[in-house]
């Protein structure tokens, strides 16, 4: 758990500034799911993906076959439900959900013109 918030920089400066504290679980297991999904995925591209969905950041080419190809959406959707349930975060569900659609879905077409 803690090397997955590690990997994103809002969850980070959050950890860092000693105001993190976890939301009870979803449902069980979700916080290992959620574990077992970032070792899927490249610590960069963790952190790239996060901004983008945050951030409204871009995210490259590389990144986007790593998130489709070796993450796979449901880890992507589990990770949107992971962010909204951090009340630390302070982001909006609605914002959160709707890019993080659209980072999914630029990101099928980016890994489709990858092979």
């Amino acid at each position: 758990m803690v090397a997955l918030l590690s990997s994103t920089i809002a969850a980070s400066m959050i950890i860092a500034a000693g105001k993190f504290a976890i939301p009870s679980k979803p449902e069980p297991g979700f916080y290992k799911t959620i574990e077992q999904c970032s070792m899927k995925i490249s610590d960069q591209c963790g952190r790239t993906i996060v901004k983008a969905v945050l951030e409204d950041r871009d995210i490259s080419k590389q990144c986007c076959v790593e998130l489709v190809h070796s993450m796979g959406k449901l880890c992507h959707d589990d990770f949107l439900r992971f962010y909204v349930s951090l009340p630390e975060l302070g982001v909006d569900a609605t914002h959160v959900y709707t890019r993080g659609i659209q980072v999914w879905n630029t990101c099928v077409q980016e890994a489709a013109s990858n092979t």
